[in-house]
């Protein structure tokens, strides 16, 4: 019979059951031990979900964060590279300016070069002009001491050493007069020398800030912001004119002819229009002169650049 600690046994047919009162209490135990497994590993689970949902949550924070870092990075870096854009643009006109003033300085230099040359000359003639008034002179003193020696012959004599003395004297005036005259110029060319070098330096201090001047009174500044960028780059090698392209978002330059540089770039302006923006690169070792350099540049410029679609 089973034992219940105690308790009044009140089930019914109590004399039928006795061979099962040992069976259904261990049952019931078994149940109840496998519901309170069962009810733990339900709050072990709904525990570990809830932290798996908290992970969860953070992720997708961490990635909407990181994903916003990231915008912000690309647009940084994209503002960045229209910042490089316009800093190449403004080392090319540097670059164009010092080719001006170094070609300016040439063409001043061979003038004062010309100018010395000229001084010089002038300075030899006055050389030789006083050599040959001293030698004049030398010649009136020694007309004199013949003159006073033959005083006493006749006066036919005497009329021709007066002749010869009226003559050297207008000699030696016209040479005097020259000779004031080449003094004169050797003065206002030194001056013009010392204008010259004056100039020079004015125009090295005032040259830098000319073309931009220009810009702000005729149009707005020239800038790459918003535009699609196709660099070309133009130098002399062994005598030989190099033309380099690189397309838009490229990397790398590529060597081509003049006419292959000119199709790209009509093709670009054909597909973008008013959206293409032309950076020209002029090395400092490009070889090139002012003229050159330039010519180039506002050819190109003037035909495929946004900036000058209505004209130069």
């Amino acid at each position: 019979m089973h034992n219940f600690r105690g308790y009044p046994d009140l089930r019914l047919n109590r004399s039928s059951s006795s061979n099962d009162t040992s069976l259904w209490p261990s049952f019931t135990d078994i149940m109840t031990v496998i519901l309170m497994v069962f009810m733990l590993t339900m709050v072990v689970v709904i525990i570990k979900n809830a932290d798996l949902i908290d992970q969860i949550r953070l992720s997708r924070q961490l990635q909407a964060e990181a994903e916003h870092h990231l915008a912000s990075n690309t647009q940084v870096l994209a503002d960045l590279r229209v910042r490089n854009t316009d800093l190449e643009e403004a080392i090319r006109s540097s670059r164009m300016e010092i080719i001006l003033l170094t070609d300016e300085a040439q063409r001043l230099e061979a003038s004062r070069d010309i100018k010395a040359a000229a001084i010089a000359r002038l300075e030899g003639e006055n050389r030789e002009l006083e050599e040959n008034i001293r030698l004049i002179r030398m010649q009136l003193s020694e007309k004199e001491e013949e003159l006073e020696g033959a005083q006493a012959m006749i006066g036919g004599i005497r009329d021709e050493a007066e002749r010869a003395n009226r003559e050297l004297s207008l000699q030696i005036a016209d040479l005097l007069s020259q000779l004031e005259k080449n003094e004169a110029t050797l003065l206002t060319l030194s001056d013009e020398k010392g204008d010259m070098e004056m100039a020079l330096a004015r125009q090295r201090q005032d040259f830098s800030s000319l073309e931009d001047k220009y810009l702000k009174l005729v149009r707005p500044a020239r800038s790459s912001m918003g535009k699609q960028v196709a660099s070309v780059q133009y130098r002399r090698d062994n005598g030989q004119f190099q033309y380099l392209f690189k397309g838009i978002n490229a990397d790398q330059w590529e060597e081509i002819t003049r006419i292959e540089m000119f199709k790209r770039l009509g093709a670009l302006k054909d597909r973008l229009g008013e959206e293409l923006y032309i950076k020209i690169v002029i090395p400092d070792d490009s070889g090139l002169s002012y003229n050159e350099a330039w010519g180039f540049t506002k050819t190109v410029l003037s035909e495929f650049d946004y900036y000058y679609i209505e004209g130069w």
